[in-house]
């Protein structure tokens, strides 16, 4: 009896933090002179489904975007994010707590010329 408890503790509930991936799957070899580093921008958010089939939330990407836009920045770049998930049944009910930062850049105009 004590197995079978041990083996689905986790399917109750569960909850977990996660640090996400630190670097892109699409590499550039920029140096210094190509752009500037206008600051860092941060923002946070909640990812919430129920039964798997209604889902609440939104993603970080577009928002650390604007931000950067919002300081005359083109770009940005060393984005990271961190996880923290709650689940209660795996399947039932999920929340998912994320905050991503990133660094605003603004292209040269040496970089921006074909």
């Amino acid at each position: 009896m004590f197995s079978v408890f041990f083996l689905l503790g986790g399917c109750v509930y569960r909850d977990v933090r996660i640090p996400g991936l630190s670097t892109n799957f699409t590499q550039y070899v920029l140096n210094s002179d190509d752009f500037q580093i206008l600051g860092t921008v941060e923002t946070e958010g909640i990812y919430t489904s129920w039964l798997m089939f209604w889902v609440t939330g939104e993603t970080g990407y577009r928002e650390l975007l604007d931000k950067s836009k919002s300081l005359g920045g083109d770009e940005i770049i060393n984005y990271r994010f961190e996880v923290e998930e709650t689940s209660i049944l795996l399947v039932v009910w999920n929340r998912i707590k994320w905050k991503a930062t990133a660094h605003a850049i603004k292209y040269r105009e040496k970089i921006k010329k074909p």
